[in-house]
């Protein structure tokens, strides 16, 4: 089965949603709750300083040079690519706290990036090249990456620092097709199930893994 192909439109619109409610969610967050646990081994300001890559990469794979000529089609395809490096994660940690450790004012860095990147999203083609490290996509698809990121982080600070608050319903549907488009064949019963009142058939896979 083919992956979800967005059009400008429609990322760019839930991008804008997902980064104002981001914002005041980073906004929200009381100064005595920034050293505090958050997701695993992160603690909220770590969280936050991590999720501001979802801003940054935007700026600077749009106006940085070519590193790989190899083009990825879609949002999903991105993130298996990314997940298929060894040990991602470990070195997305890593880069979190060693940011983390100079981001005295995470909440001016949010404001700043989330500032810069969308004044380049709004004056951008969707078929402007994203210059990744691993491949190269368009900016309509890419978008669709940095909204699963503000989505899902997103969830995670509002659950840490105690805020339940849902994502825009725009923005969550565009984080669902894309990691629907990552889910394995046998757990899409299972999710029907579950949207639907009934039981899972099978534990589903965590596709972010």
């Amino acid at each position: 089965m083919a992956d979800h192909i967005f059009d400008l439109h429609e990322t760019a619109a839930a991008f804008r949603f997902s980064s104002t409610w981001y914002r005041s969610l980073v906004g929200a967050v009381d100064d005595h709750r920034w050293d505090q646990a958050a997701l695993g081994e992160w603690s909220v300001r770590e969280l936050v300083v991590h999720t501001a890559r979802a801003y940054k990469t935007i700026v600077e794979y749009l106006d940085g040079p070519v590193h790989d000529e190899t083009q990825i089609y879609s949002a999903a395809g991105y993130l298996r690519t990314v997940l298929a490096e060894q040990t991602p994660h470990v070195h997305i940690a890593a880069r979190a706290k060693r940011e983390a450790a100079d981001a005295l004012d995470p909440v001016g860095m949010i404001d700043e990036w989330s500032a810069k990147a969308e004044k380049r999203v709004a004056v951008a083609a969707a078929d402007e090249q994203v210059n990744l490290f691993v491949g190269q996509m368009t900016l309509d698809q890419y978008l669709a990456t940095r909204v699963v990121e503000l989505v899902v982080h997103g969830l995670d600070l509002a659950a840490a620092i105690d805020l339940p608050t849902p994502a825009p319903a725009g923005a969550a549907r565009v984080a669902m097709q894309v990691l629907l488009d990552l889910a394995p064949p046998e757990d899409l019963s299972s999710i029907l199930c579950l949207m639907t009142g009934r039981a899972a058939s099978l534990p589903l896979t965590h596709v972010l893994d």
